[in-house]
């Protein structure tokens, strides 16, 4: 797909992976919408970057993703691509009595639901366009988990079948002009997706314009899947004797993320 005069749709658009596709996509010539839930942070990035406008959203709350959906379409007309960057990551000990069911779900809500509420608002006109595209952001730890991030690797699995699945249901529906394709980041440090890690050095790191440039690439070939960096590496660990790889991960990122141990 060629990624130039296009209207694009980027949740989480205001930091990260969504704020590096906002500003590489507006630079190439397309026309971006962010959302975020922060007013403030869209303010900012409208303020000083060319053709981005945004509105806030909650995508995990459906009556905001369909009052952002109207002021997409009343601004844009049609909409020819969404990515679905909103995401949040954090380590959790389930040992730990005062790790409730509620903050538990939290990522479950915006990883998962948030990008199932997204597509299933904005798949009506995507496929009454010639050529259109959803991009969701999954993780390398849909693969592989991560014991030391149980809902992260949980939504972003539940992210990586939903995804497949629509992939099917239109290639079946014959409406395969609407392009769906899984981004696999592996750990992207510069996303401060947790800001009390220091993870910049971890072997799973990859740079944030490294991620976005092999992410670009894929959109322009139809990619289904773009296993960018270690990502390719996780999905081949994930599949072959995946037990002894999550263990030998486990044996990593307990002691980085729990320095104390578990209690």
């Amino acid at each position: 797909m060629e990624l130039k005069n296009k209207k694009i749709v980027v949740t989480g658009g205001t930091s990260g992976i969504g704020l590096a596709f906002a500003k590489k996509l507006a630079a190439i010539g397309n026309q971006i919408i962010i959302g975020s839930r922060s007013k403030e942070k869209i303010t900012e990035v409208v303020k000083y970057n060319k053709n981005i406008s945004g509105h806030q959203v909650d995508v995990s709350n459906q009556e905001s993703v369909e009052r952002f959906y109207k002021q997409a379409i009343a601004e844009f007309k049609n909409i020819d691509i969404v990515i679905n960057s909103a995401g949040i990551m954090r380590h959790y000990n389930l040992l730990d009595e005062r790790v409730t069911p509620k903050k538990l779900q939290a990522e479950i809500q915006t990883n998962l639901v948030g990008t199932i509420n997204i597509d299933q608002v904005f798949l009506p006109i995507l496929r009454k366009q010639t050529e259109s595209m959803i991009i969701n952001v999954s993780s390398g730890l849909a693969n592989l988990s991560s014991a030391a991030h149980p809902m992260y690797s949980a939504s972003k699995a539940g992210v990586h079948m939903f995804t497949d699945a629509l992939r099917e249901q239109l290639h079946f529906a014959g409406e395969d002009h609407v392009h769906i394709v899984e981004l696999v980041p592996p750990l992207v440090a510069e996303t401060n997706l947790e800001k009390d890690v220091n993870s910049q050095n971890t072997p799973l790191n990859i740079k944030l314009s490294d991620l976005i440039n092999e992410a670009i690439k894929g959109i322009e070939e139809n990619s289904i899947r773009v296993d960018a960096g270690m990502a390719k590496e996780m999905r081949k660990m994930g599949q072959t004797d995946p037990d002894k790889n999550e263990r030998e991960l486990a044996a990593t990122m307990i002691p980085t993320y729990f320095p104390n141990g578990l209690k």
